[in-house]
């Protein structure tokens, strides 16, 4: 997304939706998965979670890649640093998801590190929240129904097409869109911007099957900690010590919640 950032945020998020939308109705085709997909379509429920669950996920990838494109990709990891914490909370209150000692231990030093974070920028984070709360009813809205990963994706993907496709077309049609038929390096990346968010989704999703939403948040830690890394030493994003005070105090909360898991297989 950083190779590719002067293309506008809306106009990439939208191709992101195609293109996730092609490699995976490829894929179920091929693993003869795609029965499941149509069986979607005999349940109200499934369809009206899963329609909200892609403006949501929309709107996250709008986010990113945003922050992306103006240099505060420490935002966007900040984003997805509040959002285990807002998915343990959901778990609490609406899956009645327990907290222990260690638990509580944990998403209080969570918490205290976010604040860190917060009262030190000088601005408002919105991004961050607005990453966070999306991904953070995302995955509790997908906990809410028995629907294969593929699957999920596969509507949520195909709804956003819906929308994308005029509008690329309507880009086009100007000759101000950035992607062209033709093999070039804008078209390129743009297309692997499908394969980079299917992968990850896919196994999210997947995840969440067989663990509590408040555990799926927490290993979920591990995107931002790379989008934290990728910040510093790749993209060369300035760090201060707060910041970096902030993430060290996550880690040790991440690693306690993490350790108690464990302590229960």
């Amino acid at each position: 997304f950083n190779e590719i950032k002067y293309v506008p945020s809306f106009e990439v998020a939208m191709h992101r939706g195609i293109w996730s939308f092609l490699f995976l109705f490829i894929s179920l085709i091929f693993l003869n998965k795609i029965k499941d997909f149509l069986i979607l379509f005999k349940s109200l429920k499934k369809i009206i979670i899963l329609s909200i669950t892609s403006l949501l996920i929309a709107t996250n990838w709008l986010g990113f890649i945003y922050s992306v494109n103006i240099d505060k990709i420490q935002d966007a990891s900040l984003g997805y640093f509040l959002t285990p914490m807002i998915s343990i909370s959901l778990g609490y209150f609406f899956l009645k998801e327990k907290l222990n000692f260690r638990k509580i231990i944990s998403v209080t030093l969570m918490i205290s590190a976010c604040l860190i974070l917060v009262f030190n920028l000088n601005h408002f984070p919105y991004i961050s929240i607005l990453i966070g709360t999306t991904w953070g009813i995302y995955g509790l809205l997908r906990k809410q129904i028995k629907v294969s990963p593929g699957s999920g994706l596969l509507y949520e993907s195909g709804l956003i097409s819906l929308f994308a496709i005029p509008y690329l077309i309507y880009l086009n049609f100007l000759n101000i869109g950035h992607f062209s038929f033709e093999f070039n390096f804008n078209s390129i990346m743009l297309s692997f911007t499908g394969v980079v968010t299917i992968i990850p989704l896919f196994l999210f999703n997947l995840g969440l099957k067989y663990t509590t939403l408040g555990l799926a948040g927490v290993l979920f830690y591990i995107a931002p900690s790379f989008h934290f890394i990728t910040s510093i030493f790749i993209l060369g994003e300035y760090m201060e010590f707060e910041k970096l005070l902030a993430f060290i105090i996550i880690w040790f909360g991440v690693g306690i919640f993490i350790y108690d898991a464990i302590k229960k297989i």
